[in-house]
């Protein structure tokens, strides 16, 4: 059972835009129906996808990429996020408020980066009735309550506030002659994104290759792997016109050593 739980907690939140962003791992057919069902109750709604093409199940990545994503959003948004393995389950459902954002989605820890990533998150447990498909409770339940949000519902009202399911990336080791990170993120392009936000300075190498230390990815030769600070401010090892993940036989949540670091900036 949840913890910590307050009734009588207020936030003070409120929602200024009807900008809705959507994240899921659904692929292209099932968003559809929960944008309808938001639309059909608010006509006038903004939706944004983020992404449906997060891996299946892969809650750790659908995470980093909300994370990455909130920031540009203005306050008053909400965003809806549903990778959902355990759908159906007695896992929770909950809207979660944080730096004048809100999100609704599962508690199994999809949220808590982004909500993070904005200020002290506040949580509340959907307690709330809804007809449901026990395998659809993006549909079911997190659109509707998205759609009461922004008709001005308050979270509160959904049910006690509780503690959550958190879900941490962890931070990379360093030591005298090598760093021990994990891989949160494998995009498009097989792009490895690391737990790591400082790139030591000196030759690192992964399995027996050399990185070579860049800003840019056309600074390094055509096939070179390198290692170089992404947009989302985590190092993540590349390939100039290569796939990363290919080449070393990697994935996410996959652990790494990387050679000798020198020093850190």
């Amino acid at each position: 059972m949840p913890n910590n739980r307050n009734s009588h907690s207020k936030t003070t939140t409120k929602i200024t835009t009807k900008i809705i962003t959507i994240i899921t791992d659904f692929g292209s057919f099932y968003p559809a129906q929960m944008k309808g069902v938001i639309l059909s109750k608010v006509p006038d709604a903004v939706l944004v996808d983020i992404a449906h093409d997060i891996p299946a199940q892969d809650i750790r990545a659908g995470a980093f990429a909300l994370m990455s994503s909130v920031g540009y959003f203005p306050r008053g948004t909400v965003h809806l996020a549903v990778i959902d393995p355990g759908v159906g389950t007695n896992r929770l459902g909950v809207v979660v408020v944080s730096g004048g954002h809100l999100f609704v989605g599962p508690d199994n820890g999809l949220l808590m980066p982004a909500a993070k990533s904005l200020g002290k998150p506040e949580t509340y447990m959907i307690d709330h009735e809804f007809e449901t498909a026990p395998t659809f409770h993006g549909r079911d339940v997190f659109a509707p309550v998205v759609a009461m949000l922004l008709l001005g519902e308050k979270p509160e009202r959904f049910g006690p506030r509780i503690k959550p399911i958190d879900l941490d990336f962890g931070e990379a080791r360093f030591a005298k002659d090598q760093i021990e990170a994990q891989i949160i993120f494998v995009d498009n392009f097989g792009n490895l994104i690391l737990n790591m936000r400082k790139i030591p300075s000196g030759q690192l190498r992964l399995m027996d290759r050399n990185l070579k230390r860049v800003n840019t990815y056309a600074e390094a030769e055509r096939s070179e792997p390198l290692i170089t600070r992404g947009s989302h401010g985590l190092a993540e090892i590349a390939v100039n016109q290569g796939n990363a993940a290919r080449l070393f036989g990697l994935s996410s949540g996959d652990r790494i050593v990387l050679g000798r670091a020198i020093c850190l900036e």
